[in-house]
Parts: C-alpha cells; structure tokens; sequence
C-alpha cells in the first residue's frame, strides 16, 4: 500500500517564481449526474453539467487563449468519446490534459482489478483523443480508495491530485515507484458558489472574493515558507459568462503581482521531484 514518505515544505520553485498557480480543469459531460428513480436520466443536473463540454470549454480556452495561459484540464474518458473536437482543441492549445475517470467512477470501495482496468481504459481513450500520454490524475469527488496511489505509479504516472491534506506536495512510496501528490482544496471550488443546481454561497462576486483572499495569504507566506495555489474549477461551472467574468477578474489581479505565474501541475510535479 501506498505510503507518505515527506511533506516537501522546502521545495524550491524556479528562481523567477515565488507563487506558482495552477488552474484546474475538471470536464465531464453529465456522467456525474446522479439517476432519478427507474434508472432515468436525470436531465437537470445532468444538463447542467454537460454544458462544461458543450460550450463552457470553448468560453475558457478563449480566455485563457487571450491572457496567453496554459492549465491542466482532468477528463473524463467518456467525455473525450462524445466531444472529441473539445478536448482535442485543449491539447492543441497546448494545455495539459489529465485523467479523471473513464464514466465519472467512484472507485472508493471499487475492487482493485476493476479501478486498474479502468484507469487503462481511461489512459488509452484520452491518449487516442489528443496524441498525449496523461501523467496525472484526479479522483471524482476526490473519493480515492486504498489502492488507487499504488494503480497509478504502476500504470507509469508522475502525480495525482486527489487529497485534500495540505498547502504542500507530498512524495509518496508506491509498490511499484514513487508519485507526487498536489493536495488542493474545496473551500475555494467554483461549483460551491456558483454551481446550480447545488446550494450555491455567494455567487461569483463570493468566489472572486475568496479566491483573492486565498491568494493574498499564501503570497504573503511564500515569502518564508514554499507556497503554491490551485484552483479546482468546473467547465459547467466557472464556463459561465458570470462565473468566467471572475475568473477573468482573479487572472488580471494575479498577473499584477511580481513573481507570480501560472502554471500546470506537470510543472509541479517536477519541480517537487527534483526538491
């Protein structure tokens, strides 16, 4: 089993970097829908999150495509089958495409055999979609299951992004290698402000506000101690013009600051491997 071997507190960004900031992408296209009774389609939520692939994907490329940024965007195998302009289009841009899932699956309590082959399937699907062999990963709902570290460092991957535990990379010893873990956090996720049909907390004015307060203080403590911020966005969500008008907001802010870039989590990684 997977194990946390160190905390990499002391990792030293490039010398042109105090606060590396990373925007990350999840895209489904409604597989996380939950099924109403009778096994029917739920077509509220599940068009609501399907908008991600439709259209909200093509509204953040543009922007980022304008502030000349590159992000890294976890999909879904699925998703890459129904819409593989859209994801295509994220790897032509030159942003990083990461795994999260072939159908959206919760593989918390999933067998390990079964997570393996759907973590290949994934692997395979988003390889065949955009020329690209995904060295990351994320869990849906972040719900990880005790085997899911040691699937992914077999299956050849550099980092997951999955936990929730800290402001710093973590080194974990795999069975079969090593993997970097980029813990993030939800207390800054667009789909809680903004994200009907869920409870939203103060609309996209709220998530700008926090986003800002977020970033001040990790910019603040960076000068002391290795910082990093990411952001965990929905194209369903944050691809709405209000939502994305904050976002926009927030990269105009951060692009200000000295010392400030953004970044994918390949960039990471790296940097924390060679810590």
């Amino acid at each position: 089993m997977s194990k946390e071997v160190e905390v990499l507190s002391s990792v030293k960004w490039p010398k042109d970097i105090s606060l590396p900031v990373a925007l990350t992408f999840e895209m489904q296209s409604g597989e996380g829908a939950p099924r109403l009774p009778g096994d029917r389609p739920n077509f509220m939520v599940g068009g609501t999150l399907e908008y991600g692939a439709r259209t909200g994907i093509w509204n953040i490329l543009e922007l980022l495509s304008d502030r000349h940024l590159t992000a890294t965007f976890f999909v879904c195998g699925t998703t890459a089958l129904a819409y593989p302009k859209a994801v295509r289009a994220i790897a032509d841009a030159g942003h990083e495409i990461a795994g999260m899932s072939f159908g959206f699956d919760r593989v918390r309590t999933m067998a390990s055999d079964r997570e393996r082959d759907m973590v290949k399937r994934t692997v395979k699907t988003l390889e065949d979609a955009t020329g690209q062999r995904i060295k990351g990963w994320r869990c849906p709902d972040y719900r990880v299951s005790v085997n899911t570290l040691d699937i992914l460092c077999e299956q050849g991957f550099e980092w997951d992004s999955s936990l929730l535990n800290d402001d710093s990379p973590s080194l974990y010893q795999c069975a079969s290698g090593t993997l970097i873990e980029i813990p993030f956090t939800t207390s800054t996720a667009d789909k809680t402000f903004v994200g009907y049909p869920y409870p939203q907390r103060g609309g996209p004015d709220g998530l700008e506000d926090a986003w800002n307060s977020e970033f001040d203080v990790l910019h603040e403590e960076s000068a002391g101690v290795s910082r990093y911020m990411i952001l965990s966005l929905q194209t369903w969500a944050v691809g709405r013009p209000a939502p994305l008008r904050s976002l926009n907001h927030f990269i105009e802010n951060v692009s200000q600051r000295n010392a400030v870039r953004f970044v994918t989590c390949r960039s990471i990684s790296q940097w924390s491997r060679s810590a």
